[in-house]
């Protein structure tokens, strides 16, 4: 395919004209596909940025017009490492309908995994996800979804399809690839206690805001194991997001968002990162569009700090704990790095390879208190 077919080019004097970036900023540091310099080889980029301008299926009508917005603050701030190499591919040509914007977001996301670039998504409403998921099914037979965001976007009776609830095609799908889906920092008075309950018979996790606010390091092990990260800007509070139609006055802070989007950063396994929901209409001196580009940041400058490790009993990097008492049928194994210090656990499964996934400090405590892990006890019944 040829990918110059798919989008619109960035336009250089614009949102500001004459707008000329500082010799160390992003702007100035990354290739900028433009109508005179088109996209060349993906393969030779480690990340890509797109916009995507659709918000046709959603009632935060106005995110369309987000894209730009962002990308003019983003391009302001100061580059992060030499080893980063990006491309701003400019914004995805909108469809005659949003169905049609799906199948070629599907598609370009298909190129760029293909050739193994991390992509960064700058929406557009929330429900671009699933074109995103469509195209990671092609490539891999289990994916892990992680989504940031106050609500739970599904509606179990699956009567209607919007961003409100696109995660419906996704979760109830009973031919699903997904293996892990985990929604981060819901607030529990937003939420249908229908959907929570369904998440949790299906074993995927669904974490209420006060339970990351109490330890925001807990994302990470979660984000570890993650492909693809959908970020709602509503997840965090009305005075640090207000570009969002239906914000709330509780919500992440501005730093913990950015913590959160620098784990993903991080993470072995993101190479698909989308921010969605930001109205410019209802936001307050470029406030949002300013934290939205500062959350980008962050992730970026995750990727350039990403050690490559992972366990094994024979791996010398790696402490091994081994943990059983007479009520559980197996040991569980714990794996620690001690290069990063993060930990890890082992799933054990009869003819067929064993599943390591990533666990927190806490689930190795729990363990050795005779107590299964939820992690543990959640992975082990997908996998049986």
């Amino acid at each position: 395919m040829n990918i110059n077919d798919y989008l619109e080019p960035v336009s250089l004097d614009k949102p500001d004209e004459g707008y000329q970036p500082e010799t160390h900023t992003i702007g100035a540091n990354i290739r900028i596909n433009t109508a005179s310099n088109p996209v060349d080889d993906l393969s030779n980029y480690k990340i890509a940025i797109l916009g995507v301008p659709e918000d046709r299926n959603s009632n935060n009508k106005g995110t369309s017009l987000a894209p730009d917005k962002i990308r003019s603050n983003l391009y302001r701030l100061t580059k992060t490492s030499e080893k980063n190499k990006i491309i701003d591919l400019g914004n995805l040509k909108q469809g005659n309908t949003f169905d049609d914007t799906y199948f070629a977001l599907r598609d370009v996301i298909f190129e760029l995994q293909n050739n193994q670039v991390i992509t960064i998504i700058i929406g557009g409403s929330q429900d671009l996800t699933y074109p995103v998921y469509q195209a990671y099914k092609e490539t891999k037979e289990s994916l892990n979804l992680t989504c940031i965001d106050k609500k739970i976007d599904i509606d179990l009776e699956e009567k209607k399809f919007n961003s409100e609830t696109y995660l419906s095609k996704i979760l109830l799908n009973k031919n699903t690839h997904l293996f892990k889906f985990v929604n981060l920092a819901h607030q529990q008075y937003l939420i249908n206690p229908k959907n929570a309950d369904y998440l949790n018979t299906v074993f995927h996790d669904a974490l209420r805001l006060g339970w990351l606010k109490n330890d925001i390091t807990a994302a990470e092990p979660i984000l570890r194991d993650t492909d693809i990260v959908s970020f709602d800007i509503s997840a965090i509070k009305q005075s640090d997001a207000p570009a969002h139609q239906f914000p709330s006055p509780n919500g992440l802070f501005a730093d913990e968002a950015c913590q959160i989007a620098r784990y993903a950063g991080i993470s072995d396994h993101i190479t698909n990162f989308g921010l969605y929901e930001v109205n410019p209409k209802f936001d307050l001196n470029n406030q949002t569009h300013h934290l939205a580009a500062q959350v980008i940041w962050y992730f970026i400058d995750g990727i350039s700090a990403r050690k490559t490790e992972f366990p094994s009993s024979e791996n010398t990097d790696f402490k091994t704990f081994i943990v059983g008492h007479e009520n559980m049928d197996y040991e569980i194994m714990f794996y620690k790095s001690l290069v990063s210090g993060r930990w890890w656990m082992e799933i054990p499964l009869q003819n067929q390879k064993n599943k390591i996934i990533s666990c927190s400090p806490e689930d190795y405590q729990l363990a050795c208190k005779h107590e299964i892990p939820d992690l543990w006890w959640k992975s082990y019944q997908k996998l049986v």
